[in-house]
């Protein structure tokens, strides 16, 4: 069809330009590598000639990297056939819902990969938007006529929003984050205490779960839940509480402290009101004891690695590895929360809530620990003692 014939229909398909020249720019870094690896995944085996064809991918070098890809795809399925025999149609099973589980895996990785780009290499695209917003509002009409009818409602909303007030904007932030967070846990919260639809999307997905069931994503995924399991959590905690104690970083340490011991303490008291059974016990994968709702492993990876990302960022004071390093704990956290769903040890909805409760908890405790690092500014006599 052509470049051509994407353009005359580009409002009919959705696309824009900058869409059909961010494919041409993809292929022409990583064409090669996609044509070969394609040959193993369903979707891009049959999308992955079009979009290099769109992207005027030279057909030379397409050829060489299809031609690759394909002997490799035969060799090793024809090997597969030859020693497994007649259990040919289960290899077929296996093989294409484990391509699809590694393809659902890739994406997860290249919205991460895409979000650290956007931040690290639109920096100051992003700050001036909000110093374009920020004037745009102080010098609004009706922004200056409130601040001359309300003076003193006015004096209060700056002093709030001040960056450099101990009770100024990083308060400010911080309370109307664990807000909308709590927001969140209590509407799902509701949900599922009067079955709201929510909970006919939960057993839905348990129901579709089953389908990507093979021994390699059940391997995987068995891996990727310990690291928001206890015991990795009681080392590492440990470790880093030494550390601290050595640096003699006291705020830090009760800050971290105080969110691991709260989030363990919110997550015991939720389970213990909401009462919600674990999905079907017979399909579960690994042990789980207790109630369901809210995920545990979900509430306290977001606190657990959100906290070592404060503290790194903390030291780092530099944009790309201290974006690195957030995107980085983000995709984590979301991989630990997608293998509970796997392991059939919990709802969507419990990983969902478990998710906004670590976020409000995690928010309280590093907006109490700024608020203290600023009074400290402002009253040098309030520090800690070592």
């Amino acid at each position: 069809m052509g470049r051509g014939y994407f353009k005359r229909h580009k409002r009919l398909l959705f696309l824009k330009e900058k869409h059909l020249q961010r494919v041409e720019t993809y292929f022409r870094q990583h064409g090669g590598k996609t044509i070969f690896f394609g040959r193993v995944v369903g979707f891009l085996r049959a999308m992955a000639p079009f979009a290099a064809g769109m992207s005027r991918m030279p057909y030379g070098r397409f050829l060489i990297y299809n031609a690759a890809g394909g002997i490799l795809w035969s060799v090793c399925f024809i090997l597969l056939g030859f020693f497994f025999g007649q259990s040919w149609q289960l290899i077929e099973k296996w093989s294409g819902r484990t391509g699809l589980f590694a393809l659902f895996l890739l994406l997860v990785a290249i919205g991460f990969g895409y979000l650290y780009r956007t931040l690290v290499k639109r920096r100051e695209e992003l700050l001036g938007w909000f110093r374009e917003k920020s004037l745009a509002l102080k010098f609004n009409p009706r922004i200056r006529g409130l601040i001359g009818r309300h003076p003193k409602l006015v004096a209060f909303i700056s002093d709030r929003l001040s960056p450099t007030g101990y009770l100024g904007l990083h308060l400010t932030v911080g309370l109307a984050i664990s807000a909308v967070f709590i927001w969140i846990l209590a509407g799902i919260t509701e949900d599922i205490l009067t079955q709201d639809p929510l909970v006919r999307v939960d057993q839905w997905m348990v129901n579709q779960i089953l389908y990507f069931r093979t021994p390699f994503a059940t391997h995987v995924m068995t891996i990727v839940t310990e690291f928001g399991g206890w015991e990795v959590i009681t080392i590492v905690s440990i470790l880093i509480t030494i550390y601290l104690m050595v640096q003699k970083r006291m705020d830090r340490l009760l800050c971290f402290v105080a969110a691991i011991l709260g989030g363990n303490f919110l997550c015991l008291i939720l389970k213990m009101v909401i009462h919600r059974v674990r999905p079907i016990s017979e399909t579960f994968l690994i042990n789980a004891a207790g109630w369901s709702f809210p995920s545990g492993h979900s509430v306290m990876s977001v606190i657990f690695y959100g906290m070592i990302t404060y503290l790194s960022v903390r030291d780092l004071r530099s944009w790309r590895p201290s974006v690195f390093m957030a995107t980085l704990s983000g995709f984590v956290i979301v991989l630990i929360g997608l293998s509970r769903i796997y392991l059939q040890v919990h709802y969507l909805s419990d990983v969902i809530a478990g998710f906004a409760g670590g976020l409000f908890w995690l928010t309280m405790c590093l907006t109490g620990l700024e608020v203290y690092r600023k009074k400290v500014a402002f009253y040098p006599k309030t520090r800690f003692s070592s």
